[in-house]
């Protein structure tokens, strides 16, 4: 699939492709690399909490109306669903390196961020933050806050789910699947995997779907959903089929009393692993 030079641009960065000829950039495990990441998205995060406190506030009447003076009712609300967003995703990737460095420290490296995972995710991004700010400019007035209070719903549950997750599976937790069994993998089913057999899938789902809810994207909404869906009813009957092979005895066991929780993927995965 082809991608526009930008994306190109933009992935070809966060690769670290253009810091190559420096040692702590050449590959993953570089420190430089994780302190770059890690700079960049503290630096964001804090900046956008700071200017979200600032908002509220100036709201609420604790402080003099200066940042909000000027704008419109409609685009304060669309201005709070950004900070909130953007604070949103730079949780969500630094979430994802930190609990990798505490549960399971034996894998951690700058990829733990997944800030780079794909061109597909750095054009997602870039489509609904196009959507959002086209709205802002030209129609305001096109939003919805029931649908962002769903939303932020849907990032809090999908955040807790994946990151429950994470810290329950521990050292078996992997963001790449694995074809062989570690002699520290298990199959584990203790914790929220009692009821869910991918939670950090179906985590992201929500958290995805929920990001664009929260800042009133419906196109993007559609698309996030749909994209995720396909995505997962590709990987999932892939992992499981794997899982299937390295616990012949317990995994079908372990199927019977759980669920995915992505809509209308269940009967789908049944069918193919049949």
């Amino acid at each position: 699939m082809r991608y526009s030079p930008v994306i190109d641009w933009i992935q070809y960065r966060l690769d670290f492709k253009n810091w190559l000829g420096f040692p702590q950039f050449s590959s993953i495990d570089g420190l430089g690399r994780v302190a770059v990441i890690s700079f960049v998205l503290g630096s964001i995060l804090t900046f956008h909490v700071m200017l979200l406190v600032l908002a509220c506030s100036e709201l609420m009447g604790i402080s003099p109306s200066i940042f909000l003076n000027s704008i419109s009712t409609a685009r304060i609300s669309l201005i709070l669903q950004w900070l909130l967003f953007v604070i949103s995703v730079c949780f969500f990737h630094v979430s994802e390196f930190f609990v990798t460095a505490l549960y399971n420290p034996s894998v951690v490296d700058s990829s733990s961020f997944v800030v780079n995972q794909s061109k597909a995710y750095t054009s997602a991004m870039m489509v609904s933050s196009i959507e959002f700010w086209i709205r802002y400019l030209l129609f305001p007035s096109i939003n919805s806050t029931f649908i962002a209070i769903v939303g932020i719903v849907f990032v809090s549950a999908g955040q807790f789910i994946r990151t429950m997750a994470m810290v329950t599976c521990g050292e078996s937790f992997n963001h790449i699947i694995q074809h062989s069994k570690k002699d520290t993998h298990k199959l584990v089913t203790n914790g929220i995997y009692a009821y869910l057999r991918h939670p950090s899938y179906t985590g992201f789902f929500y958290w995805s779907v929920g990001s664009q809810l929260m800042l009133g994207n419906f196109l993007s909404s559609l698309l996030f959903a749909a994209a995720s869906w396909v995505f997962f009813h590709r990987r999932i009957p892939f992992e499981e089929k794997t899982l299937l092979k390295m616990f012949p005895e317990d995994y079908p066991r372990y199927i019977k009393h759980t669920f995915i929780g992505i809509p209308f993927l269940t009967r789908s995965i049944e069918k193919l692993r049949t």
